[in-house]
């Protein structure tokens, strides 16, 4: 864990200096958590956010670019993700039939059964933060 104190006490940060850096720091650990608690169900953060994306689609399933439209940051991992995702059964991929260039990506049960497992896995981390301070931050966080 990443000692704050060194952020918080440091006298020649201005003020946003601090905040961004804190919230580097917090992000930080808290995907070091988030890689931890997935580990143990054996998935990668890219991983259960492309089963929750296959998960509610279609049943046509979605198309790589889909995919990654739907992905908060421009991973590069997408496609070669998706690859070891079929090699242990994650998901399917199928060719268009009318465009061999577009690529089908459909979840399996082994999939499905992941998502629900690393999405349960998920809800045991939190901020640590009550209600009221949830709501501030939250209400914060939106302006940035």
């Amino acid at each position: 864990m990443a000692n704050k104190a060194l952020i918080i006490d440091n006298a020649d940060m201005t003020l946003e200096q601090k905040v961004m850096a804190l919230i580097v720091c917090i992000a930080q650990e808290k995907k070091a958590q988030t890689d931890k608690v997935l580990s143990g169900v054996g998935l990668s953060l890219l991983q259960l956010n492309l089963l929750h994306q296959l998960a509610y689609a279609s049943s046509s399933g979605l198309t790589v670019n889909q995919l990654k439209g739907a992905m908060v940051d421009d991973n590069p991992n997408v496609s070669r993700t998706l690859s070891k995702m079929v090699e242990t059964g994650l998901v399917t991929k199928k060719r268009d039939r009318e465009d061999q260039r577009t690529v089908h990506i459909r979840i399996t049960p082994k999939g499905k059964k992941a998502h629900i497992q690393g999405d349960a896995k998920l809800v045991s981390i939190t901020t640590g933060l009550n209600k009221g301070d949830l709501a501030t931050c939250y209400a914060l966080l939106q302006k940035m």
